[in-house]
């Protein structure tokens, strides 16, 4: 049994605000812990795993004995290739004491199971809103930083992880470059192809810069991730000074390298029209680098 946990469209089939019975049923063993895990949080109970490996899950109230006598035992049943409760004692019955906001077992797995079609329908819903669904569901309110983690889950697993991005991006850029003016590069001389920089434009911006002011603004920011860079852009302005974004750039960083070979193509596939003025910060990167002195 691996580690690796399956999200499904919401939560479990099986109700656990319900009591559990004998016979019945679960697809997996995650889909069991996660039942025992919201039964207890919804009961404001705690419980200790007793055994759990491959083919069992048992599981009683941590003041198992003669104030109460909760348990529960799960087994893999091979023939149906289905997780089944063998034995159910219930109910709980002692008392516990208050369990603050927070519930121990409401971790990463339970939030990300119940956020998933929140989630999956709105990826910008904010971290205050799941908050409050997580707290209306369960009774208790889950810090920020959980929350934020366990949404970070279910959006890896609608649109892949870093890494599985990542593998993609060659395949994304030799696509780009079949039907748009992509310049990529990389590096020369390594056994592993790594991503070093890339420019791209859209065959309508160049068209419609041709009909825009003779000026362009270009300005970079930092991208936050796990692989970071820089994206650099260039805007233009039409004659009613609406704005128009006519090149991009993700590159390694702010320096002169990286805004050279910016607007180097720049210059080749969107502005090769002699006399354009061109805005900038005054970094000293894009001071030195070539083609950069107030004009293109």
């Amino acid at each position: 049994m691996t580690s690796d946990w399956s999200f499904t469209q919401g939560d479990p089939k099986e109700d656990p605000s319900n009591e559990f019975v004998d016979g019945q049923q679960f697809g997996s063993k995650e889909e069991v812990m996660l039942a025992v895990k919201q039964y207890s949080i919804r009961r404001a109970m705690k419980y200790k795993i007793v055994e759990s490996d491959h083919w069992r899950y048992n599981a009683r109230c941590i003041q198992f004995g003669p104030g109460c006598n909760w348990s529960i035992l799960i087994s893999y049943c091979r023939k149906q290739e289905r997780w089944e409760v063998r034995r159910y004692t219930r109910p709980h019955t002692c008392m516990q004491t208050s369990m603050g906001q927070d519930h121990r077992r409401l971790d990463l797995k339970v939030i990300a199971q119940h956020i998933f079609t929140m989630v999956k329908a709105d990826p910008a819903i904010s971290i205050r809103v799941l908050q409050g669904g997580v707290e209306n569901h369960f009774g208790y309110k889950a810090s920020y930083r959980k929350v934020w983690l366990a949404k970070q889950r279910v959006i890896a697993r609608i649109y892949g992880d870093w890494e599985e991005s990542y593998k993609e991006l060659p395949r994304w850029l030799f696509a780009m470059q079949m039907y748009l003016p992509v310049t990529q590069s990389w590096p020369a001389s390594t056994d592993t192809v790594m991503f070093h920089r890339v420019f791209w434009t859209f065959l309508p911006y160049v068209e419609a810069f041709k009909h825009c002011k003779p000026f362009i603004s270009i300005d970079g920011t930092h991208l936050y991730g796990k692989y970071g860079g820089t994206l650099l852009m260039a805007i233009a302005q039409d004659g009613n000074t609406n704005i128009l974004p006519i090149a991009f750039a993700v590159v390694e960083g702010e320096t002169k390298e990286p805004w050279s070979f910016f607007l180097s193509y720049l210059r080749e596939h969107v502005t090769p029209q002699p006399g354009v003025l061109v805005i900038s910060d005054r970094h000293k990167s894009i001071d030195g680098a070539p083609n950069a002195e107030g004009s293109l």
